[in-house]
């Protein structure tokens, strides 16, 4: 019990500092003393076990987590820090109790909302579809946001046990105020003790009361009271609790498929997952990456399409490193660690050595400063017309080179070029970002077509880093043997420009664009660029007959990671369909990316100004 208790987040959080700045060094070291580094362990597990013990005589509390909504919304708890409590309701659409009792939900809401407190709903029962709980919400008039917990990992961390259940959180300190039901007896109920549900006054109303009021300290223990509805079945996490995640044969493989093409020595992620040690000291962190979706990143709604590079988790693979990383991050009894085996590519060209290598010339990025985009124009020597049907960016440093946009342009082309405008003398060839650095190959039957006496453009973003080096990118052509049959294509589909306006502290500003395409087209990928304001962005199209689908939704826009989500299966764009681009901006204290939330942020080319653009990228079929 002693040791389970030991690897709490706390704990965990603590235990992860300390292994970097201690166990770490030592393990680089050749000199390495075994004994110091079990000794030091040790000491980490003690010193945790004695905090985590005393931290149980306070009120529960929760970590951090987020989840997207039934309407593709994102939900973090750490955004709700302007309300004076949040209020998660259980539900589940096969729960007759629970369905009968959705008007009560909506009018407490009703009266307690204007008083500063939020409400969400959270479904977390395994029976549900999301068709059902939409369907749910449409036929009662719910009007809460539901939150849509497949993992079942939050209801764990709320220790919910039946839809219908109630949970009241102070957010500024994540404490679980109450736990149960709403007809309660007040006289009856005890901090920390179970009762049964009776009629009368409320002990739910009388802590929102507290919790309005300003005197949520007061509330020293969680109150915990019996609630009706329909029990919750946890099957992975009772399964774990009897046989916790094995190392060798279900985590490692989870973390080399989804994790450690990014997480590998030399790769762009801040370690490397590359040892059973190395895992288990950052294990704390990758719960709560995990818990928030900040990772894996490239999070789209997985309910909208499917994109053949969104590194979707789904809800099996969180419950086993989540309940891996609960039970102590266990190493196992294989022999064999598999992580210690994965090889780092043999080649920085990731489609073998390119038909033409573009040597962009070299720029010096000093320590400091605010540096304007570099734009430069490369001839090509091409004696011939070709057809380009890969390309890759190979940046010289990755710590300063923060993006770029490449195009074919004529040899004796001069304008500039603005990220989020179209030229007709330009075609777009590809942009490297975070999260976009991959060999990218075009669609089946398209390329970029390059005339003879064409060049390179190129608009390079540097940011400093507190270090004077120098950036020597590389850009790699692979061309078409055969003529393809269609161009690719670019659309910089925008709002605002210079015009963008964000009023400080802003928790949502949103802003809209669209447009219509004159031909026939079919879609390939979509791009949402916003700056550090960025909050969330989706795609849709209005077909000619009125008809509408969504094509993608990213509920939680991450300006550290950029790709061009690419469809499994393209989208066939009738001519005058309207392509329309929804989203917002976050300018508030919450946002932890925002430079000043006291600022007017206005459109520009610096990060800490602001766009909004969506890109499409396609073909035209012809007819």
């Amino acid at each position: 019990m002693l040791l389970d208790r030991c690897y709490e987040n706390e704990y965990r959080r603590t235990l992860a500092t300390t292994f970097y700045r201690e166990v770490i060094p030592m393990k680089k070291n050749n000199s390495t003393n075994n004994t110091n580094k079990n000794l030091s362990v040790l000491l980490l597990l003690t010193l945790s076990c004695v905090f985590t013990i005393q931290s149980h005589a306070s009120a529960e509390r929760v970590g951090n987590f987020a989840l997207i909504d039934h309407e593709g919304v994102y939900h973090q708890l750490q955004k709700y820090g302007d309300s004076k409590a949040v209020v998660i309701i259980s539900t589940a659409a096969n729960c007759e109790e629970n369905v009968e009792r959705l008007h009560k939900y909506r009018l407490l809401r009703t009266t307690w909302e204007r008083q500063g407190v939020s409400f969400v709903a959270i479904n977390s029962s395994a029976e549900d579809s999301l068709d059902q709980v939409r369907l749910m919400d449409q036929l009662h008039n719910f009007d809460i946001p539901i939150l849509l917990d497949d993992s079942q990992l939050v209801a764990e961390s709320l220790g919910l046990s039946k839809a219908g259940e109630i949970v009241v959180l102070e957010p500024t300190r994540s404490q679980i105020l109450y736990r149960g039901g709403l007809d309660i007896d007040p006289v009856r109920a005890r901090p920390g003790l179970s009762i049964e549900a009776v009629e009368g006054t409320t002990v739910f109303a009388d802590v929102l009361a507290k919790a309005v009021a300003g005197e949520a300290a007061a509330i020293e223990q969680t109150i915990t009271t019996e609630a009706a509805g329909c029990a919750l079945q946890f099957p992975a996490r009772d399964h774990h609790a009897s046989a916790a995640p094995d190392y060798a044969t279900e985590v490692a493989p989870i973390l080399q498929e989804k994790c450690v093409s990014c997480h590998i020595e030399g790769g762009i992620a801040p370690f490397a997952m590359d040892s059973h040690m190395m895992v288990q000291g950052w294990s704390p962190m990758m719960k709560e990456v995990m818990m928030t979706k900040r990772m894996p990143p490239a999070q789209v709604d997985p309910n909208v399409n499917y994109f053949t590079n969104a590194r979707y988790m789904n809800a099996n693979e969180l419950q086993t490193l989540v309940h891996w990383i609960d039970a102590g991050s266990p190493r196992g009894v294989s022999e064999v660690d598999p992580l210690t085996l994965i090889e780092p590519p043999e080649s920085v060209w990731e489609l073998g050595e390119p038909d033409y290598i573009v040597e962009v010339p070299a720029f010096t990025v000093p320590a400091t400063g605010v540096l304007d985009y570099e734009n430069v124009t490369i001839n090509l020597p091409f004696e011939d017309d070709v057809w380009v049907k890969s390309v890759q960016h190979l940046p010289g440093d990755r710590r300063v080179l923060h993006h770029l946009l490449s195009y074919i342009v004529p040899g004796d082309y001069a304008e500039e070029i603005v990220e989020g405008e179209n030229d007709n003398y330009r075609e777009f060839l590809e942009g490297y970002a975070p999260g976009k650095d991959e060999a990218v190959t075009y669609p089946k039957n398209t390329g970029i077509f390059v005339p003879r006496g064409s060049a390179v453009q190129m608009s390079l973003h540097y940011t400093t880093f507190g270090k004077e080096t120098t950036d020597s990118t590389k850009l790699g052509l692979y061309f078409a043997d055969e003529k393809p049959e269609f161009q690719y294509s670019t659309y910089s589909l925008s709002h605002g420009g210079r015009n963008i306006e964000i009023p400080p502290g802003a928790v949502d500003h949103q802003m809209s664009a669209s447009y219509a395409f004159e031909d026939e087209v079919m879609l390939h990928g979509l791009r949402p660029h916003m700056h550090y304001r960025g909050k969330r962005m989706r795609f849709s199209v209005v077909y000619p007959d009125g008809s509408k689908d969504q094509i993608i939704n990213v509920p939680d826009y991450n300006f550290a990671w950029q790709p061009t989500y690419r469809l499994s299966e393209p989208m066939l764009l009738p001519a005058g369909s309207r392509v329309m681009i929804e989203g917002a901006f976050d300018n508030s204290q919450y946002n932890l990316g925002n430079p000043d939330p006291a600022a007017v942020v206005r459109g520009g080319a610096q990060s800490w100004d602001e766009m909004f653009i969506g890109y499409l990228s396609y073909n035209k079929t012809g007819n």
